[in-house]
C-alpha cells in the first residue's frame, strides 16, 4: 500500500524529532536506530524508506536539534538588538536552567564530541549551525559598533565551552562559579567597540 507523501513527511519529522532528543541525552553512540524508530511510534523496518543511513539520520537530527535549541533559547528576545541582545543571550545561554535542560538545550555542548568522531556530513551540519550562530550575533550586535569577528568567535567557545565544563563538574559551587565567570567574560568580549574614546579632562591647577 502506498501511503501519500504527506504521512510520509509526518513520519520522518517524528523520526527527527525523536533522534534529536535522544542523541541529546544519550549521544549518538549509544542511541541506536531502533530506539529512534520506537520513541518515534514507528517500526525500525521503515527506517530505510526515510533514512539511507545512520549517518544520514545524524545529519538531519542535528539540524533538527539546533532549531528546536534556537526556538527555545534565543527567540524570547528577537526583539532586541545591541547590547540588549548580548547580554540577553549570555546570560540565558550560561544560565543554570540551561546548564540542566540537557535534553532541549543548545546542541553545540551535548553533541560536539560524539560529532567530532562521526562523518564528514554531520560535522558539516554543525559546522553550518555555528556559522549560523556566528553569524546571527553579529547581526543581533550591528545596531551599535559590532565587536571583531574573533572577538565574537571566542564568546561563542566561552559559551559553548563554559556550559559543557559547568555539566562535567560534580561540585555545584564551582559550576555555578564557571558559570559566572564565563558570563563575565563573554559579555566583555561583546560589549561595542568605541572608535572614539571621550578623553579626560586635566584638572586644573
Amino acid at each position: 500500500m502506498r501511503y501519500p507523501a504527506s504521512r510520509k513527511q509526518q513520519s520522518r519529522e517524528r523520526i527527527l524529532s525523536a533522534a534529536a532528543d535522544l542523541f541529546r541525552r544519550h549521544g549518538l553512540d549509544a542511541t541506536g536506530v531502533d530506539a529512534v524508530m520506537a520513541a518515534a511510534g514507528l517500526t525500525a523496518g521503515g527506517f530505510y524508506a526515510h533514512f539511507r543511513s545512520k549517518d544520514a539520520l545524524v545529519a538531519a537530527a542535528v539540524a533538527t536539534a539546533g532549531e528546536k535549541a534556537r526556538h527555545r533559547w534565543i527567540v524570547p528576545f528577537d526583539a532586541l538588538r545591541g547590547r540588549a541582545w548580548s547580554r540577553a543571550f549570555v546570560r540565558r545561554y550560561l544560565s543554570e536552567e540551561h546548564r540542566d535542560d540537557r535534553e532541549s538545550g543548545c546542541t553545540l555542548p551535548t553533541l560536539s564530541g560524539d560529532v567530532a568522531r562521526s562523518g564528514v556530513v554531520a560535522r558539516r551540519h554543525v559546522q553550518a549551525h555555528l556559522a549560523g550562530l556566528f553569524e546571527l550575533i553579529a547581526e543581533r550586535c550591528r545596531s551599535e559598533s559590532a565587536p571583531p569577528r574573533e572577538q565574537v568567535l571566542g564568546a561563542v567557545a566561552l559559551c559553548v565551552g563554559g556550559l559543557l565544563l559547568s555539566r562535567v563538574v560534580v561540585d555545584q559551587e564551582l559550576s555555578n562559579e564557571m558559570l559566572r565567570a564565563c558570563r563575565a567574560s563573554a559579555e566583555r568580549l561583546l560589549e561595542p567597540e568605541r572608535s572614539e574614546r571621550p578623553r579626560r579632562k586635566k584638572a586644573k591647577r
